[in-house]
C-alpha cells in the first residue's frame, strides 16, 4: 500500500497490530460462538484468550503507548461528544489528529464490553465446563449465570462493531481522509505525534506475561465441585466386563437404587451379581451419584425421563443435546449405540463431558 507523504504515523505500529489482530479474533470469537457447534469450543476459547491479551496489552498502551493511543488524549468531555454529533448531522466534516470524540467513547465502550465478555467467558468455562482459572472457585450454577450475560454482551458487541464501522465510513466521507488506510499505514493529517515511553513494550510484555502466569496457578486448583472419587474394584470388574463403566454422576441415586434392584432385568439382560459385589456397587453409586457432582453433566441429568428413569439416554436433556445428531451416526460403528457415549465424549470415563473433550469418531467398516 502506497504510503501518503506529509503525513506523519499517528497510529504506531504496537496499536495497528492490535487493532487489526483483534478484529480478527472477534471475528473469530463471533463465529464459533455463534455459528459453530459445541465442539468447536477449543478455538472459542482460544480466540477469547487472546483477545485477553490484547486487552492487558491496550490498557498498558492506554497509559504508557504514543501520544493518541493514551486515554488521557481522548476527547470524551460530554461537550466534545455532543458537539461532534452535531457536526455529523449537519454533515459537517473536521479533521481530528487522533480520535474523534465519538470514535474515542466507542472505543472506550467497545474495551469494556470486551473486557465484560472475556470475564464471563472465564466463568463459563470455569463454572459449566469446570476447566480454567475459575474452575476451582465458580459452580455450575455461577458459570450459567455468567453464560446469560456473556451471551447478551456478544450481541451487544455486534451492534457496537456495526457501529463503528459505520462510523468510520461516514467520517471518512465527511473528512475526506480515509481512516482504514489511516489504521493501515498509521499516517493522518495531524501534528506530528508524541511517541511511546521508553520501555513501553517491555512493560507492556511484562503485563501481559504476569497475567497469564496468574491465570495458570489459578487453572491448577482443583475444579469446584468434582470430589474424588476411589476406584471400585468390584465396579470395575462387574460392570465393565460387559459394558464401558458409566459414572455415578450420570444418574441421580433414586435411579442407580432402582437399577441395582432389580438386576436380573437389566435393559433385558440377565446381569445378576454376587451379593457382596452387588451390595458394594450399589453404595458406591448412591455415594457418588449426580447430587455428588457439581459438573455440567452431574447438573443437567439429576432429571430423569419419567417413562425411562434409568436410562441416561432418555433423560430430557440427553435428547435435546442430541437431537441434531442423525440416527446413521448412533448406528454406524464404532459408535454401533446411543448408550455409547466414549466414543465420542474424550472425557466420558471421568463424568466430565466438556465439549472441549467431543471428538467424532471416524466411521469403519467393522
Amino acid at each position: 500500500m502506497p504510503i501518503p507523504e506529509g503525513k506523519p504515523i499517528v497510529w504506531d505500529l504496537p496499536i495497528r497490530l492490535f487493532h487489526w489482530s483483534l478484529a480478527l479474533l472477534v471475528a473469530a470469537a463471533a463465529i464459533t460462538g455463534f455459528l459453530a457447534p459445541a465442539w468447536w469450543l477449543d478455538v472459542h476459547v482460544w480466540a477469547g484468550w487472546g483477545i485477553g491479551a490484547l486487552l492487558v496489552f491496550r490498557l498498558v498502551w492506554g497509559l504508557v503507548g504514543s501520544e493518541h493511543a493514551r486515554f488521557r488524549h481522548f476527547p470524551v468531555s460530554f461537550h466534545a461528544i455532543f458537539g461532534h454529533a452535531v457536526e455529523m448531522i449537519r454533515l459537517q466534516g473536521r479533521p481530528h489528529p487522533g480520535h474523534t470524540p465519538l470514535g474515542a467513547a466507542m472505543v472506550a465502550v467497545l474495551l469494556v464490553v470486551l473486557l465484560g465478555l472475556v470475564a464471563t467467558g472465564a466463568m463459563v468455562l470455569g463454572g459449566q465446563e469446570k476447566i480454567g482459572p475459575l474452575a476451582g472457585f465458580l459452580s455450575f450454577a455461577a458459570g450459567h449465570g455468567g453464560k446469560e450475560v456473556h451471551e447478551a454482551l456478544a450481541v451487544g458487541l455486534l451492534v457496537l462493531v456495526g457501529l463503528h464501522v459505520a462510523g468510520v465510513v461516514v467520517e471518512s466521507w465527511l473528512t475526506r481522509e480515509n481512516l482504514v488506510r489511516a489504521m493501515a499505514n498509521g499516517r493522518k493529517r495531524a501534528p506530528i505525534p508524541r511517541p511511546a515511553r521508553r520501555g513501553a513494550l517491555a512493560l507492556a510484555g511484562f503485563a501481559i506475561a504476569g497475567t497469564a502466569g496468574s491465570l495458570a496457578l489459578l487453572a491448577a486448583v482443583p475444579p469446584k465441585g468434582i470430589p474424588d472419587m476411589p476406584r471400585l474394584a468390584a465396579f470395575e470388574k462387574e460392570c465393565g466386563a460387559c459394558h464401558g463403566l458409566y459414572h455415578p454422576s450420570l444418574l441421580p441415586a433414586t435411579s442407580w437404587e432402582a437399577l441395582m434392584e432389580d438386576l436380573s432385568d437389566h435393559f433385558g439382560e440377565n446381569a445378576s451379581l454376587p451379593p457382596a459385589a452387588a451390595v458394594a456397587i450399589a453404595a458406591h453409586l448412591r455415594t457418588y451419584a449426580a447430587e455428588s457432582w457439581d459438573s455440567e453433566a452431574a447438573n443437567r441429568l439429576r432429571q430423569v425421563s419419567a417413562e425411562e428413569p434409568l436410562r441416561i439416554s432418555g433423560s430430557p436433556f440427553w435428547r435435546h443435546r442430541h437431537r441434531k445428531i442423525p440416527d446413521a451416526v448412533f448406528a454406524a460403528k464404532p459408535v454401533s449405540s446411543r448408550a455409547n457415549c466414549f466414543a465420542c465424549h474424550g472425557d466420558a470415563a471421568g463424568g466430565r463431558f466438556a465439549d472441549t473433550a467431543i471428538r467424532f469418531p471416524k466411521e469403519t467398516s467393522q
